[in-house]
């Protein structure tokens, strides 16, 4: 196998979040090992999560709106807007850790905290990037952003906004720039010449996201991240655009991270999958063997609700999903919702350990036969 093109370590993110805190002062007077004390009004949300790609690889992260994977996409290249912050965890990038991030140092009191400014070494990660990691962003990692419409400027046209990152990032001229990205509309099967002058409003939903991968794909990156890149796209659009990424990830052996909660895609997209329920990853392995043999309750569930001939009702999961920041941090966020449960788990934190081949979150991984899909089913990555 391939070494990791990029790699994620003990990822934590905090969100401001008055109303959690202000219910649970408990979260001012956090005790190891359960995480570090937090200043008052920001709640743990992603809570050590790691992860690792490699060329040519397709990672999908998986699991309930809610459940933190946007959080943890952007966490981890540094893109996390107002009210979300990177708290702990390392970042490498083709094995260099171009942005080691720095825990916070947090106040012992809540009204030291509120009265003074922070020094800088007490600043949050997003802060503290430096200039090469904003080059690697700007160069080798593509992003695919859920809104496709709503990600474009609306007063520029896409032929200029696609060429921005070469303007800021390369030494290429203005029309070596119209060049490339008049290839790379091209390369998605767009009108290249009259999309390259058209404004955002002027595309249909489709076609945006198909120019957004033209984006993308423009400064020829190592890594795409795709966050939910498919939402709100018809089924033959759909399939369009993942053969078009399937192509090029072929061609550039690109490595992928696929954010997305339509478990069909992942099962004919992916090579692996991480499962994400309260912010963590509660399981992780080859896609075939984790739709095989589940080995959490919660992917499980998850499966038991794609449509399939054979079943005749669907089988969702029981109850809600736990807000995020209302996720215990001493034990198994799932009992609410687990018929597995055993007074282990409302006691403790299940760790990720190795089962099977991949990883689970469970104290029960090992003696559970859960269900999942058949060989005749839609199990495992075709790529």
């Amino acid at each position: 196998m391939l070494p990791p093109i990029f790699e994620v370590e003990d990822l934590r993110v905090v969100v401001n979040d008055l109303e959690a805190a202000t219910g649970r002062p408990e979260r001012g007077v956090m005790i190891e090992p359960y995480g570090p004390m937090l200043p008052f009004g920001w709640v743990e949300a992603i809570r050590g999560i790691s992860f690792r790609v490699a060329p040519g690889e397709v990672l999908a992260i998986v699991g309930e709106s809610g459940s933190g994977k946007t959080l943890t996409a952007l966490g981890s290249l540094g893109l996390l807007g107002a009210g979300a912050k990177v708290s702990g965890g390392t970042v490498r990038f083709d094995g260099v850790q171009i942005r080691p991030t720095r825990a916070l140092e947090l106040k012992q009191s809540r009204r030291r905290w509120r009265k003074r400014r922070p020094r800088k070494r007490e600043r949050f990660l997003e802060e503290l990037l430096d200039d090469d990691w904003r080059h690697i962003i700007g160069t080798e990692v593509g992003v695919l952003f859920q809104d496709a419409i709503g990600g474009w400027n609306p007063v520029s046209i896409i032929g200029s906004q696609a060429g921005e990152v070469l303007d800021e990032h390369t030494s290429l001229s203005i029309a070596e720039i119209e060049e490339r990205v008049l290839d790379a509309l091209g390369e998605v099967r767009l009108p290249k010449h009259s999309k390259f002058v058209a404004f955002p409003n002027e595309l249909s939903r489709g076609q945006a996201q198909r120019a957004m991968l033209a984006a993308a794909l423009v400064k020829g990156p190592r890594l795409l991240v795709a966050d939910e890149p498919l939402a709100g796209l018809d089924a033959g659009v759909s399939a369009a655009i993942l053969n078009l990424i399937r192509d090029m990830l072929q061609r550039r052996a690109m490595a992928m991270i696929f954010i997305t909660h339509d478990l069909a895609q992942v099962a004919s997209f992916a090579d692996r999958v991480a499962i994400m329920y309260a912010g963590r990853i509660i399981e992780r392995g080859p896609v075939r063997d984790v739709f095989r043999r589940p080995r959490h309750p919660y992917t499980e569930g998850l499966l038991g609700s794609i449509p399939r001939p054979e079943l005749a009702r669907l089988q969702p999961i029981d109850g809600d999903a736990i807000k995020i920041t209302d996720a215990p941090v001493a034990s198994c966020a799932l009992v609410p919702r687990c018929r597995y449960s055993v007074p282990e788990c409302g006691r403790a934190l299940p760790p990720l350990r190795a089962v099977g081949s991949g990883e689970a979150a469970c104290f029960r991984s090992d003696d559970l036969e859960l269900r999942g899909i058949g060989a005749s089913g839609s199990s495992g990555s075709t790529r």
